[in-house]
This record gives C-alpha cells, sequence and structure tokens, in this order.
C-alpha cells in the first residue's frame, strides 16, 4: 500500500516539473520596451541623420528636388548661381505656416528661406512668407534693370530668375505682351514666370494690300511693307482689308513660334463688302437702310458695294432721308436729327404754316444729293442744318398715324422709363416721352434691354390729360 503511495507521488512530481520547464521555455526570449519598432530600411543615398550647424542663411528659389538622393537644388535669389543642399530622413523642412512638411511636396518656383552649413547639409528650410506675390499680370512695362506694374517700378537683379513651364529662361524673353505673375521682396523682382509667352505673325505677297487695314483681336494696323506683329500665344484670326482686296486667316500662334500668312494664299479676293458705322444723334433713333429697319447703336453693319437709301427717324424730331454710295471697305457716318418745330404766328394770317416734318423741302431729303448730304456726313460731325424757332412740340403723331386726336390735351408716358415708345411704328422717343391725345383705341410698342412688349389701350374723349405707367416684365 505503502509503495503504491509513492509511485503516485513521484509521477505527480514529475509531471509539476515537465510543466514547469515547459513554462520557462517559452518566456525566456528577450522582451521589447513597449512602443519600440525595427528601424526601416533607408532611402537609397539618404544622408545619417546628424546635427548640423547653420552658417548660411538664404532666401532661394526651388529648381528641383532628387528625393532618392536626398537633394535640393536651389537658385540663390539673393547672390545668383544655384545651390545644392543635401537633407537627411528627419529634415526639418516646413510650410509657410510652420507645420513640418516633406521635400517632396516641394515643386519648382517655390521660395524657401533656407539655413545650411558649408558643406551645403541642410539644417532648416520653411517656405518663404516675405515675399509678396502678384498673380495674371497682363499689364506690365519691361527694361533692363526695371518692371512697372501697377504704377509702382521694381528692379530686377542679377539674381532674378525668370521661368516658363519649369524652366529658366533669360529676362530678355519677357516681354510685356506675356501673361505673368510676379514674386518679390520690397522692390525688388525675386522671380517671374511665364504664364503665356508670345510668338509673332508675318505677313507676306503684300504688294496689294499696301495700306490696308489689319485687325487681329483687338489690334488694328496700317499695312506697310511686309509687317511683322508680336503677339501673345494663342489663336487669331487675321483679317486684312484694303480697297480692292481683302484676306482673311485664322492661325495658331505658340511660344516663340513665328506664324507666316501669305495673303494670296488665304484669300486675296476682291473686297464686294464695307464695314459701315453710323452714330446717330439722337441715339435712340430709328435707322432704316433700303426699307429694313437694322440695329446700328455702337456695331459695325456690312453693306455691299454700290448706293443704298437711308432713312433715320424720331418722334419729335425732323425724319432724314438720303442715298448713301458705298465706295470703299471702311465708313463712318454722322446723323443729327433737329426737332421738329412749329410756326408761332397765327396760321390765318396766310404768312405762315405750320411745319410739316417732312424734311427741309418737304419732302425729307432738304438741298443734299447722294454724296454731300450735310446731315449724312462720312466723319464730319455736322448737322442737317440750324433750326431757329424757340416753340417746340412732340410729332403729330395721330395726324401722321390717321387717329382722331385732341391737340388741345396731351399724353404723357411715364414709365417705363428708357424705353423706346413706338405708335404705329413710328418712334416717340424714350419714356418719359409726351405726345398729343389720341382718341380710340390703338398699339403702344415698347423696347428695352432687349425686350418688347405691347399694349392696346382705349382713350375717351373726355377733355383730361392722359397718364400711362406700363411694366416690362
Amino acid at each position: 500500500m505503502k509503495s503504491e503511495k509513492r509511485v503516485l507521488f513521484l509521477l505527480a512530481a514529475s509531471a509539476l516539473v515537465i510543466l514547469v520547464v515547459t513554462v520557462l521555455t517559452l518566456f525566456s526570449g528577450k522582451e521589447e520596451p513597449v512602443g519600440t519598432k525595427k528601424p526601416g530600411k533607408k532611402p537609397t543615398g539618404a544622408a545619417p541623420v546628424e546635427s548640423v550647424t547653420a552658417e548660411h542663411n538664404k532666401l532661394l528659389m526651388v529648381k528641383s528636388v532628387d528625393t532618392e538622393s536626398g537633394v535640393i537644388v536651389l537658385y540663390d535669389l539673393e547672390e545668383g548661381g544655384e545651390v545644392s543642399l543635401t537633407y537627411g530622413l528627419a529634415a526639418d523642412i516646413r510650410s509657410k505656416y510652420g507645420s513640418l512638411t516633406y521635400a517632396a511636396s516641394l515643386k519648382y518656383g517655390d521660395i524657401v528661406r533656407a539655413e545650411y552649413d558649408t558643406e551645403g547639409n541642410l539644417a532648416r528650410m520653411q517656405l518663404s512668407g516675405e515675399h509678396w506675390e502678384l498673380h495674371g499680370v497682363e499689364e506690365f512695362t519691361i527694361s533692363e534693370g526695371m518692371l512697372g506694374v501697377n504704377g509702382t517700378n521694381y528692379k530686377i537683379t542679377d539674381a532674378t530668375v525668370a521661368y516658363f513651364a519649369g524652366e529658366k529662361i533669360a529676362i530678355g524673353e519677357v516681354r510685356d505682351i506675356d501673361r505673368v505673375e510676379l514674386c518679390g521682396k520690397d522692390s525688388e523682382i525675386l522671380s517671374i514666370e511665364v504664364i503665356k509667352g508670345h510668338g509673332s505673325i508675318k505677313l507676306v505677297n503684300c504688294t496689294e494690300f499696301q495700306g490696308a487695314k489689319v485687325t487681329f483681336k483687338d489690334e488694328s494696323h496700317v499695312l506697310e511693307g511686309e509687317p511683322t506683329y508680336l503677339v501673345r500665344e494663342g489663336k487669331y484670326t487675321v483679317s486684312v482689308v484694303g480697297e480692292k482686296n481683302a484676306a482673311a486667316a485664322e492661325v495658331t500662334v505658340a511660344r516663340n513660334e513665328q506664324v507666316v500668312i501669305d495673303l494670296y494664299e488665304y484669300g486675296g479676293a476682291p473686297v464686294k463688302s464695307a464695314e459701315v458705322r453710323f452714330k446717330i444723334t439722337p441715339f435712340s433713333a430709328i435707322l432704316k437702310i433700303d426699307g429694313e429697319q437694322v440695329d446700328y447703336y455702337e456695331q459695325d453693319l456690312v453693306l455691299e458695294y454700290g448706293e443704298h437709301k437711308i432713312e433715320a427717324e424720331l418722334g419729335g424730331y425732323m425724319t432724314y432721308k438720303a442715298y448713301l454710295n458705298i465706295t470703299k471697305p471702311y465708313h463712318t457716318f454722322q446723323i443729327d436729327l433737329p426737332e421738329r418745330t412749329v410756326l408761332t404766328e397765327d396760321p390765318d394770317d396766310g404768312d405762315a404754316m405750320p411745319d410739316t416734318g417732312d424734311g427741309e423741302n418737304g419732302d425729307g431729303t432738304g438741298d443734299d444729293d447722294t454724296t454731300e448730304n450735310p446731315g449724312l456726313d462720312d466723319g464730319d460731325d455736322t448737322g442737317i442744318g440750324e433750326d431757329s424757332s424757340e416753340d417746340r412740340r412732340f410729332v403729330p403723331i395721330g395726324e401722321a398715324g390717321g387717329y382722331d386726336y385732341d391737340e388741345n390735351y396731351s399724353t404723357f408716358l411715364l414709365e417705363p422709363k428708357g424705353a423706346v415708345v413706338l405708335i404705329d411704328g413710328i418712334s416717340l422717343g424714350t419714356a418719359p416721352v409726351e405726345f398729343e391725345k389720341i382718341l380710340g383705341t390703338y398699339t403702344i410698342t415698347l423696347r428695352k434691354d432687349g425686350k418688347e412688349k405691347e399694349y392696346t389701350v382705349t382713350v375717351e374723349d373726355d377733355g383730361e390729360d392722359v397718364y400711362w405707367k406700363f411694366p416690362m416684365n
């Protein structure tokens, strides 16, 4: 019995020993401190983390960043030339606002303040907040050593960097027709980035076009010789119109590229039409050409060469009629309409009659012929004639339109202000306007801001003035 108990004890002791040995084996490895990580692989060529003593502190502009070798190449904006700086894994590179950033985030043209040692090891670098910037500059002057913008002149130094699309260019390549972005410090230009450069357009085979008008975009030139025009890069429609010939071409000009236009290759056809600009006083007058009403205000009209019938009219003014002969590519005509008049003498005495309003000679043409009409003048600001009467009144629209009207009372159209008022297609001018009291039913047409509205009204013979206010909605 005692021997059996001894066997059981030995078995239990053995099991306990085995258990202890197993536990000790499992936990015998070295324990790592909490939060530590094994070092990762360093980027190829990256400098080891070292303490760098800053011996230089300069304003620089980024040219390139090589993250594999850990090198940043920059332009020295203080002394000129280039600077190459080596940075380590824990380089102190910050944004303009002081937060840590990475070298890979830097791009060409960024201006930074950098501290580094004599061997070119970077200590600290931060995007500059000490310089000013001007974006989208299209109006500036540039000359040797100076750039003017917004009425201020800035100095271009030997260290100023000009560049286009990430490549440095000579300062002399920048022209005042370019679109640029500027960076500067105080009164000096640090960098000039060309956003839109320039090229040129050259015209050849111009013998038959000497003296012609050359237009593209908002530029206009008189053609002499075989000209070359400096233009900003982009698309252009070039028009050349002479006395007998015309040519037109659509071209695209790239930076530093010259586009050659052979005028005969791009047209050279005889001119068959002309651009005509009418300037009429008052400006709200209606203009009809060959019986058709046209919109002439502040725009050129295209008319075929030859004779055209011209009519200009406005309520309260004398109607003008004449014939215009188009003989050259460009014309500008001034028409001044005098106000209608009513003679103050008593018509019963037989010595005076009311003005009919049909023109100085009763037919609207006065003493004019086609080319020497004093009211239709090619570039001269003359009128149709002087009218000495001081007693002026509105146009007798009722009589002209065949309506019954009461000449002792008036109609006042007060609103919409500035709207052109027409009755029976005859303009009475712009509201507020006064005309005689028309009796019965008729239609008033209002035109304003490209909109047209019609109102049919009925007026009774009640012995009172009439007042109208109409909406344009």
